[in-house]
C-alpha cells in the first residue's frame, strides 16, 4: 500500500509540518509513504519548502495520485475536499486544527462582522488603534472565535466521511466524538528537532526581562495587556511572521510567553515557548482549553475573552511579579518541559500503531 499525505505547496506552519514529521515516521516504520501536494504549485520553485528540506521524503502532486484499493490517503482537516476524487483508496483525516475546518467549511460573513465590532467594541479606544495601526485582524480573530464556537453549540458541523480519523488533540477528540466519530487515533505530534536541541542548552543568565507575543491570532484583550506592558516600558517581542530561527533566538532570550487569541488547535507556540523556559499565559480556550493539550498550572490560563471583565493594570503587575521572580515561577513549568520532550517518543508509538492500521489493510 501506497500512503500519500496532501499537504498545501511551499508553505511552512505548524500544519505542515505535523504532515511532514508523519510522512517521515511512516517511512521509517516500513510504510511506503510519500507527500502529495496540492494549490500553487506553478508558483513556486520547489513544493517542499526550504525547511522541510531536512525531512528527506519523496513527493508527487496529487493530480497524479491514481485511485485504487491499493492507495491511502491522508489529508489535514483543511483539505477534505480533495479526497473526493478518491473511490476505492482508503482515506484518513487528519485534525490539526479543528476550527480551521469549520470556517472553511462555513464561510464567515463580512455584515455578521460588522455586527459583532458594533455590539462588542463599538466605544473601544483600542479599535481606532487598530485601525490606524492597520491591526484590525485582532478584533477578526475574536470574530472568528465567536462564530466558531456558536456553530459547535448548535451541533451544526457536518463532517465528511472517511475510513479513519486522526486527531492531533483531546480538543480534536472531543469535537469528533460530539459528533459521533468512533474510528479516532489520537496523533501526539512532537515539536521540530530544532526547538527539542536549543532547550538542552537554555541559559537563564542570558535570558532578559522581556516578554514574548503571539500577535497573529490574538484577541482584543491580548492587545490590551500588551498596551498595558508596553507603558510600563517593558520590551514587548511580536513573534507574528518571524520565521523559525528568529523565534528560536527570541524565545531563548526571553521570559514571558504571552498566547492570548485564537487557538484552533494543539498549536505549537506555547510548547515551544515552554521548552525555551518561558512563563507561558495563555487564553483558556480551544486547542489550549484542555490540560492533556497544554498542562500548564491553572493560573496561567486566564479566562479572556470578548467583554469579559478584566483588570489589565492587575495583569500586567502579575507579568511584572513573574519577571520579578523568575527562576521560582519557572520551575512551575518543568514538568510540562519534560513532558514536551518526551513528545517524539509517545509520536512514534502512535505512528506505530497507525502503521499496523495500514499493514492490514494491505493485507
Amino acid at each position: 500500500m501506497v500512503v500519500y499525505i496532501l499537504a498545501p505547496a511551499g508553505v511552512y506552519t505548524g500544519g505542515p509540518t505535523a504532515l511532514f514529521q508523519l510522512c517521515k515516521a511512516l517511512r521509517e516504520e516500513e510504510i511506503s509513504a510519500m507527500m502529495a501536494f496540492y494549490g500553487n504549485i506553478n508558483s513556486v520553485n520547489n513544493p517542499v519548502h526550504p525547511n522541510y528540506q531536512k525531512y528527506q521524503v519523496p513527493w508527487t502532486i496529487l493530480d497524479k495520485i491514481e485511485d485504487g484499493k491499493d492507495v491511502a490517503v491522508i489529508a489535514p482537516e483543511t483539505a477534505t475536499d480533495k479526497l473526493a476524487r478518491f473511490t476505492q483508496a482508503k482515506k484518513i483525516i487528519y485534525w490539526l486544527a479543528v476550527d480551521n475546518y469549520v470556517l472553511k467549511s462555513y464561510k464567515p460573513s463580512k455584515i455578521q462582522f460588522i455586527l459583532h465590532i458594533l455590539k462588542n467594541y463599538m466605544f473601544d479606544s483600542y479599535f481606532a488603534y487598530s485601525l490606524i495601526t492597520n491591526n484590525i485582524r485582532i478584533y477578526y480573530n475574536a470574530y472568528l472565535s465567536n462564530f466558531v464556537k456558536s456553530l459547535m453549540d448548535k451541533k451544526a458541523v457536518l463532517l465528511p466521511k472517511a475510513d479513519l480519523h486522526l486527531a492531533q488533540s483531546k480538543y480534536a477528540y472531543h469535537f469528533l466524538k460530539e459528533n459521533g466519530i468512533e474510528n479516532i487515533l489520537t496523533i501526539h505530534e512532537p515539536l521540530e528537532e530544532e526547538f527539542l536541541s536549543k532547550a538542552k542548552k537554555i541559559k537563564h543568565n542570558e535570558k532578559i526581562d522581556a516578554i514574548a507575543w503571539n500577535a497573529r491570532k490574538a484577541y482584543p484583550s491580548g492587545l490590551r495587556l500588551v498596551r498595558c506592558l508596553k507603558k510600563r516600558g517593558l520590551p514587548i517581542f511580536d513573534l507574528k511572521n518571524v520565521g523559525k530561527n528568529s523565534m528560536i533566538e527570541i524565545l531563548s532570550k526571553t521570559k514571558i510567553f504571552l498566547d492570548i487569541g485564537f487557538h484552533p488547535g494543539r498549536d505549537r507556540p506555547a510548547r515551544e515557548a515552554i521548552v525555551l523556559d518561558n512563563i507561558t499565559v495563555v487564553n483558556n480556550h480551544g486547542g489550549y482549553y484542555y490540560f492533556e493539550d497544554l498542562m500548564i498550572p491553572p493560573e496561567f490560563k486566564l479566562n479572556l475573552y470578548l467583554d469579559s471583565p478584566v483588570d489589565y493594570n492587575e495583569l500586567a503587575k502579575r507579568m511584572v511579579y513573574y519577571l520579578q521572580n523568575f527562576e521560582d515561577c519557572i520551575k512551575k513549568f518543568y514538568s510540562v518541559k519534560e513532558y514536551i520532550m518526551g513528545e517524539p517518543i509517545l509520536f512514534s508509538r502512535d505512528v506505530q500503531v497507525l502503521s499496523e492500521i495500514l499493514k492490514e489493510w494491505k493485507v
